[in-house]
């Protein structure tokens, strides 16, 4: 095998060939429910509570697949099986799944629609691409696009449908170029990143947005973490104004782990006498993963020569 397998609807094909009808309405509408697990020392890690979410939204979201939890488990097992054949050992695997609402009535004409397209499939992390972000740290900017609201959008699901994010981002880099952009929602308050979850250090308190943002399996951990840690820790509302208060920011996702925050609106975070939260949150990743993923990162300069 040359390429990463795929598997869509039940069945497995190269990667190369995975694809979505143009009536779909994961294209058409971008109307797609989706997860996003890892492997760690080729591993999966946590597949089944990602699934199960994934299960859960589609269910609140009248999103409708043939395939079980167990069935999408055992697709990704099988994947990740044949793939981590074509990736460097030190490398990992991301795991994507998806499902999409259907198809598009207006383009078929016909009451005999298809269903929604499941699929499953990996990708090799390009841990290269946060090394840059694990040693200086991430420049966010807050930019005037606000999050979306959860009378037209649930966000505490994940979904596709995710232009505002796109366009945020480039708002961000357009005002402080290679920064990224962190929303605020229609009252001020922060939420999160186009990727990941935003966390502060604010009198000794690890705080998160406790609304407007995931369902995020990355927050979990670190709440795991620092109750094992012995750390406070809050889900509250976070000013914007509460920026100059913050001792430490820092970002959790699961491809990358947690980064921290350098600056807001060019506004640095934290001095040299601040002691970070960091290494004690991830000595709990590595307890729970066997891998501590800053370090994963910080041994990665360049993609493997066969990587394009």
């Amino acid at each position: 095998m040359h390429e990463p397998l795929a598997w869509k609807n039940g069945r497995e094909t190269p990667f190369s060939q995975l694809a979505l009808p143009v009536w779909d309405l994961g294209v058409v509408s971008g109307a797609s429910v989706t997860e996003m697990a890892r492997t760690f020392l080729h591993q999966p890690f946590r597949l089944l509570q990602h699934l199960q979410r994934l299960e859960a939204s589609c269910a609140e979201l009248g999103f409708k697949t043939p395939f079980s939890v167990p069935d999408l488990a055992a697709a990704a097992d099988r994947l990740v099986q044949e793939n981590v054949a074509l990736i460097d050992p030190q490398d990992d695997l991301g795991i994507v799944a998806f499902v999409t609402a259907g198809a598009n009535r207006t383009y078929l004409g016909t009451e005999n629609l298809p269903g929604g397209t499941t699929v499953v499939h990996t990708f090799r992390l390009p841990l290269e691409l946060w090394r840059s972000a694990a040693e200086d740290g991430v420049r966010l900017t807050i930019p005037r696009r606000r999050q979306i609201s959860d009378s037209s959008q649930p966000v505490n699901h994940k979904t596709r449908n995710r232009l505002h994010w796109w366009l945020a981002d480039n708002e961000a880099d357009a005002v402080e170029s290679g920064s990224r952009a962190l929303l605020l929602d229609s009252s001020g308050l922060i939420t999160e990143t186009s990727t990941a979850c935003f966390f502060a250090v604010i009198g000794g308190m690890i705080v998160t947005p406790r609304s407007q943002v995931l369902n995020s399996m990355s927050r979990r951990i670190v709440e795991e973490a620092a109750a094992d840690c012995g750390l406070r820790f809050e889900h509250r509302d976070i000013s914007a104004d509460e920026v100059s208060a913050m001792e430490e920011a820092f970002l959790s996702s699961t491809p990358s782990g947690l980064l921290r925050v350098r600056s807001i609106d060019r506004r640095p975070i934290g001095t040299l006498d601040t002691r970070s939260v960091i290494p004690d949150l991830l000595a709990y990743w590595e307890k729970v993963a066997g891998l501590n993923p800053l370090h994963q990162i910080l041994k990665r300069n360049h993609p493997p020569a066969d990587v394009g």
